[in-house]
């Protein structure tokens, strides 16, 4: 590129420094030049060539215009016209075509072909090459950017929060409880303060499955209730559901000969109950339904209350099993003969751990108040 430049700056003084070489014998009636190229536009149009055998001179080119076309000069006859030079151009543009002739002179037509940087005389005639302004090499386009790795999805829908009750899980009542063969008696409670600690009104017993259907289960004595572990039990007889929720003491001072006869049999059923599971309330009637011990179908959640008097005794009921054991603010606590749970120190407002027969726990808080039933908000998971 270094190279080509200087050659063409040579051309240019010569051309500028000197007259141009004329080739051929010039006529007498001279072909007319051609008139200047406009400003800024087009280039004038080469003169007409002579009609004699060295061809008249060529027409001036026009001045260098922007983008504008060199004029031709027309053959003379018998010679060689002289060959337009081509209009400049601002913007690089195509140089002007070079005249056509019979004759002409290479060497002369070497310095006319050229790129029209100036004003453009007109040269003598010859074989006049276009030389035509190569561009410049068209831009290489920027590579496309390339795209981002799309982003990964998240992880499909979170992970399912832990509940506070779980589906069913297998539940199992002590081999020691299963019951022998079934006789049954009937009484009611229509002021009810059991040995087991529920309360009500009206035959109708709080904080249980079916508050009509309730049952007494025999135990040794009012102060030694020895199987206080079946409070809060359900028993299933037929399609009846019945809670234990006291006891019918067989000592001789209670004079519950039925209970003392079959301690592992029998049940002292509330009328309704009995009505309800079809059963009558005379133990000489043999061969009447068996029963069995079932998970309660409560609703609801566990139920503490304070009992009354005491700040450090409680009762726990509307579970699904009986409870086993309890502890709260770290103290154990043990069953008394009344149903309620008893703790060296007081417990109102204390978390307290709840075992049931099959295992299961739970954790509550204790009530504030004493004899106010407080809704725990949870409760063991179902049974099976």
């Amino acid at each position: 590129m270094r190279r080509s430049l200087l050659g063409l700056s040579l051309s240019f003084l010569l051309v500028v420094g000197c007259a141009p070489v004329r080739h051929g014998t010039e006529s007498a009636t001279g072909g007319q030049t051609s008139s200047s190229g406009g400003q800024g536009g087009s280039a004038g149009s080469g003169g007409e060539g002579g009609t004699s055998a060295s061809g008249g001179a060529g027409g001036s080119g026009g001045s260098a215009g922007t983008s504008g076309t060199g004029g031709s000069g027309s053959a003379g006859a018998g010679g060689g016209g002289a060959a337009g030079g081509g209009g400049s151009s601002a913007s690089g543009g195509s140089g002007g075509s070079g005249g056509s002739s019979s004759t002409g002179d290479a060497a002369a037509d070497a310095i006319l072909a050229r790129d029209g940087s100036d004003a453009g005389s007109a040269g003598a005639g010859g074989n006049g090459g276009s030389t035509v302004h190569t561009g410049g090499t068209s831009g290489t386009g920027g590579s496309g950017g390339v795209g981002g790795k799309s982003g990964t999805g998240g992880t499909s829908g979170g992970t399912t929060g832990t509940g506070g009750s779980t589906g069913p899980t297998p539940c199992s009542f002590p081999s020691d409880w299963a019951p022998g063969s079934p006789t049954y008696t009937t009484y009611s409670l229509p002021n009810p303060a059991t040995a087991c600690g529920y309360t009500g009104s009206n035959n109708n017993i709080t904080n249980i499955a079916v508050g009509s259907n309730y049952a007494a289960i025999p135990g040794m004595s009012p102060s030694n209730f020895d199987t206080s572990s079946r409070c809060g039990a359900c028993v299933q007889i037929g399609s009846t559901v019945i809670t234990i929720v006291d006891e019918c003491p067989y000592d001789a001072a209670s004079n519950n000969q039925p209970c003392a006869n079959n301690p592992k049999g029998h049940l002292d059923l509330s009328s309704s109950g009995a009505g309800a599971a079809g059963v009558k309330g005379d133990p000489s009637l043999k061969n009447q339904a068996a029963w069995k011990f079932v998970p309660c179908p409560v609703k609801g959640n566990v139920v503490v209350r304070l009992k009354n008097g005491n700040n450090n005794e409680m009762y726990i009921e509307n579970e699904i099993l009986p409870i086993q054991s309890v502890t709260c603010a770290g103290q154990t606590g043990s069953r008394q003969s009344y149903g309620a749970w008893h703790f060296s120190g007081n417990i109102p407002g204390a978390s307290c751990d709840l075992t049931d027969i099959a295992g299961r726990k739970i954790t509550v808080t204790a009530g504030s108040s004493q004899g106010q039933n407080v809704d725990t908000g949870v409760q063991f998971p179902k049974c099976q």
